[in-house]
């Protein structure tokens, strides 16, 4: 009968584990000094080896002729554990065996000496499954085993196993495999197989496995139906998806807003039998892309890709806004829960693409706060129509971090002394992160660096309004104005609308004054 690939490759040994050293040469170091624990605590996302090293782990504690902590794979107990025969090496799955009554059987079991080995173990995987009463029927037991039982749990999902449990285990945790290790191990397996896979191929099945390498055997277990020569071509068939040209064809048409030219690329992939949830996906996946390219200094060594997609991807990311690209990414996330929720994936699919090459119909990322900016707008305006009746009550100072005006003669010396702020466009977009419409209110504007102060220029009031009125808001601009700058600096106006006429008069009261011989202090 034909073993698939994921079993017929799976590691015998420790040095034939993929991307976890910090799991098997601890455990190396541990059969080499005789230092075992009763409880081992294996955790970490699927197909990066927990199980394939409990099988090891079982094996070299046992074996007759270990050779530096790896079992010899040819003594009577290594060739009867991997076939099933010695019953000294119990495996449990939790998931179906998760009751009270098991736990017992397996607590009555482990006080007998093993039949044939040196030591009884018992692998439970998907540990984290136990029923509550299962956990607190086992906790006695493996805080104190019999000196001939070891314990291996196995568990995707620690955060759901008990305090008591976690603290009487050894605990190891797997790391998801570098998309070049699996790769590299692709070609291997390929090499052993008879079979050739192209470069491009083998990081594509290895990115898709999400550094899981049971899933990438898997998916080259489909390849090698299809051919003896695998290309990405094949692998994209196989996997279902689309070919990565579609994806840099819907994403410049996001960026010169073409909607008719992306909804026309996604249909195409539509009758081509394309699913509309992975296209999101993927989609999802470049932009991701885009957006590390801009931010990382070595994106080269995250991104998994052809050099030649690599190359394509980076000249995209240089045209687009990093805005751009980390909004299409939320607008992306909120179609693909739409469509797990029910949606019709072709008319939400199309939805997207036109919401995204239409900026007027693109969702807010945050609403409640930009309907509470919009709220406060609404107040400000209303406030300017109708101002409130002054009372007689004796003014209160103004918080030393509120905006007020300096005096003309201040505003003249701050101005003398003002240097544009190269920084500014740097500190509206991290404002824009905070909130789009008051980022929004400062587009257009220009900023200069006096002294302690940084005076903006802008001729949309609205946002001097904002800063004025609301103390939580001005203190969020002046946090993100010292993280760009390093320096605390006081927000101020380049100029104001009345300045220019209060100046003109105030020249020529002096003025009439001097004419009549009346002394003036020009300083005044």
């Amino acid at each position: 009968m034909y073993r698939v690939l994921y079993r017929k490759y799976r590691p015998k040994f420790f040095a034939d584990v993929i991307g976890q050293p910090q799991v098997t040469d601890t455990l190396k170091n541990e059969l080499k000094s005789n230092r075992l624990a009763h409880a081992y605590l294996f955790t970490g996302s699927r197909g990066t080896g927990k199980t394939t090293c409990s099988k090891i782990l079982s094996k070299a504690v046992n074996c007759l002729n270990p050779i530096d902590g790896d079992p010899c794979g040819e003594c009577e107990i290594c060739k009867g554990i991997d076939d099933g025969t010695v019953l000294d090496v119990v495996e449990i799955d939790a998931a179906s065996n998760n009751g009270v009554d098991d736990i017992r059987m397996l607590r009555e079991e482990a006080v007998f000496t093993p039949a044939v080995a040196k030591y009884r173990v018992y692998i439970i995987d998907e540990v984290h499954m136990l029923s509550i009463g299962a956990f607190n029927a086992l906790l006695k037991t493996l805080e104190e085993p019999p000196p001939h039982v070891i314990f291996i749990l196995a568990t995707t999902e620690v955060h759901k196993l008990p305090a008591t449990i976690l603290s009487r285990c050894q605990r190891f945790d797997f790391h998801r495999i570098a998309p070049r290790d699996i790769a590299e191990r692709l070609r291997f397996v390929c090499e052993s197989e008879g079979v050739t896979i192209d470069d491009n191929a083998a990081l594509l099945v290895a990115g898709l496995a999400d550094g899981a390498m049971r899933d990438a055997l898997s998916l080259l277990d489909q390849c090698i139906s299809k051919g003896e020569h695998i290309t990405e071509e094949i692998v994209r068939r196989t996997a279902g998806l689309a070919d990565k040209s579609h994806l840099f064809d819907i994403t410049d048409a996001i960026r010169t807003k073409d909607g008719a030219a992306a909804v026309e690329i996604i249909d195409s992939l539509y009758r081509d039998s394309k699913d509309m949830a992975r296209l999101c996906d993927e989609l999802t996946s470049h932009f991701r892309e885009l957006m590390l390219i801009k931010t990382v200094k070595q994106p080269r060594d995250i991104i998994v890709m052809s050099d030649d997609d690599y190359n394509k991807a980076y000249e995209q990311a240089m045209v687009m806004p990093l805005e751009e690209v980390v909004d299409a990414i939320g607008v992306l996330q909120t179609s693909k829960e739409k469509m797990l929720r029910g949606a019709n994936r072709r008319i939400e699919m199309e939805m997207t693409a036109v919401r995204l090459c239409t900026p007027s119909l693109k969702q807010s990322i945050n609403p409640e706060l930009e309907s509470r900016v919009a709220d406060m707008e609404k107040t400000i305006m209303s406030l300017r129509a109708n101002p409130p009746v002054a009372e007689n009550k004796p003014a209160r100072p103004a918080p030393a971090a509120k905006m007020k005006r300096p005096t003309n003669e201040e505003m003249e010396r701050l101005r003398e002394k003002a240097v544009p702020m190269p920084e500014w466009p740097e500190v509206i977009e991290e404002m824009r992160k905070y909130s789009r419409t008051v980022a929004a209110s400062f587009d257009g504007s220009t900023a200069y660096i006096s002294e302690k102060y940084v005076l903006v220029d802008s001729s949309n009031t609205i946002c001097f309004d904002l800063l004025r009125n609301n103390d939580k808001l001005r203190s969020r601009m002046r946090d993100i104005i010292k993280s760009v700058t390093g320096t605390d600096y006081r927000l101020g106006r380049y100029s104001y609308p009345d300045e220019e006429k209060t100046d003109d008069a105030l020249s020529q009261l002096k003025n009439d004054f001097k004419s009549a011989g009346i002394p003036v202090d020009d300083n005044k």
